[in-house]
C-alpha cells in the first residue's frame, strides 16, 4: 500500500509564494534591474518563480546591457558567448563589481571576487550562472 502523502520528488518543485511574497519580490526585483530593459524583469520575474534555467541568459544581458554603451548593446543580441567584457563591450572593474551584484541578488547565488576577475567573455559568466545553479 502507498503512502498518498509522500512524494520522492518533492525537494525539486519550486517554492509555493502567496500572492503577497510575488508582490514583495517584484518590487524587488523592480528595483534591482532599474534601467534595465522590460523583457530583463520578466525574464528575472519567471525565474523567480519557476527555477527554469533558460531565462538566465535574457537576465544576464539586459544587466550588462545596463552598464555598456548604447553603441554596443546590438552586439549583446547576438547573444555571443565569445564577446569579450572589456574589449568588445567596454566594461570597466567597477561596471564588473556592480554586474555581479546584480547578478547575485536577482538569481540568488554567490559570486565571489576571485571569480569575478577570471571572467573575461560573456560566455564565463554564463558558465558560471549554469554551474552556480546546478544546469
Amino acid at each position: 500500500m502507498s503512502n498518498l502523502g509522500y512524494c520522492a520528488n518533492a525537494g525539486s518543485l519550486p517554492k509555493v509564494l502567496l500572492p503577497a511574497e510575488v508582490e514583495k519580490q517584484d518590487r524587488v526585483l523592480r528595483d534591482l534591474l532599474r534601467r534595465c530593459p522590460p523583457a530583463t524583469h520578466e525574464a528575472a520575474r519567471r525565474y523567480r518563480i519557476s527555477r527554469n534555467p533558460i531565462e538566465v541568459p535574457a537576465i544576464i544581458h539586459g544587466v550588462i546591457g545596463r552598464y555598456i554603451e548604447k553603441d554596443k548593446r546590438e552586439l549583446l543580441t547576438t547573444g555571443e558567448d565569445s564577446l569579450k567584457l572589456v574589449s568588445d563591450l567596454g566594461l570597466d572593474s567597477l561596471s564588473m563589481i556592480e554586474i555581479s551584484m546584480t547578478l547575485e541578488d536577482v538569481l540568488e547565488i554567490s559570486l565571489p571576487d576571485e571569480k569575478l576577475r577570471q571572467f573575461q567573455t560573456l560566455g564565463d559568466i554564463k558558465g558560471f550562472a549554469r554551474k552556480s545553479l546546478g544546469v
